[in-house]
């Protein structure tokens, strides 16, 4: 039987593993668009919070350990681009400008969540970053390294805003949050999500729900 795992982030390839330990036979391919494999994503801010730390300190374990040691078929900088349901095939393009494509009787879509990226103009100036996967963690190290990073601006309110909040502040980098609905947190108890208004705020970031950023 062919698996094949879009996405080789720490839920894919613990499913790629645990897929194949009680069937070593199972042909297991792992589609990573990225050079990064088995990261603990989470553990980003917090890891950019800290200059002294290497980035490659969140990698669990190595590409080659799984190829190596687990027979998985692992391919990194391969990004898919289509699923054909009819003929169960997922096509795509490696880093290199090939293209490829793999049957597969079973599919696992593990690529996470996306940012929502706004459609303004300047997305592509020096400073405007997302944080994604372990490059954008890379560029984004850097780029407070390389400059003398002063004010920042965060756009959105969810978990990992809020974290990359908390690592802004620990660099003594001063940061403003925007986002265009009214609410702070939405998806939590009012009485929770007031106590951790305070506790933002307390720590002299600027909050801005029901703003909508024009440029």
């Amino acid at each position: 039987m062919e698996f094949v795992i879009i996405g080789g982030d720490a839920a894919g390839m613990s499913a790629a593993s645990r897929a194949k330990r009680p069937r070593p036979d199972l042909k297991v391919t792992v589609l990573e668009k990225t050079t990064d494999v088995s990261y603990s994503a989470c553990g980003m801010p917090y890891n950019i919070a800290d200059p002294k730390r290497k980035i490659e300190d969140l990698v669990v374990r190595g590409a080659d350990i799984f190829r190596a040691k687990q027979d998985i078929h692992l391919l990194t900088g391969h990004c898919a681009k289509a699923i054909d349901r009819i003929n169960k095939s997922v096509i795509g393009t490696s880093l290199k400008g090939k293209n490829f494509e793999f049957s597969f009787d079973k599919l696992l879509i593990a690529t996470g969540a996306s940012p929502i990226i706004p459609d303004l103009p300047g997305l592509n100036l020096p400073g405007v970053m997302q944080l994604k996967n372990l490059d954008d963690g890379r560029k984004i190290k850097q780029f407070i390294k390389l400059n003398r990073v002063k004010k920042s601006v965060v756009i959105g309110m969810g978990f990992i805003a809020l974290e990359m909040v908390e690592a802004l502040r620990a660099l003594n980098i001063e940061v403003c949050m925007v986002k265009s609905r009214p609410v702070f947190l939405p998806w939590m108890d009012e009485t929770l999500a007031d106590v951790v208004k305070g506790e933002v705020e307390t720590n002299r970031v600027r909050l801005y729900p029901g703003h909508v950023v024009e440029n």
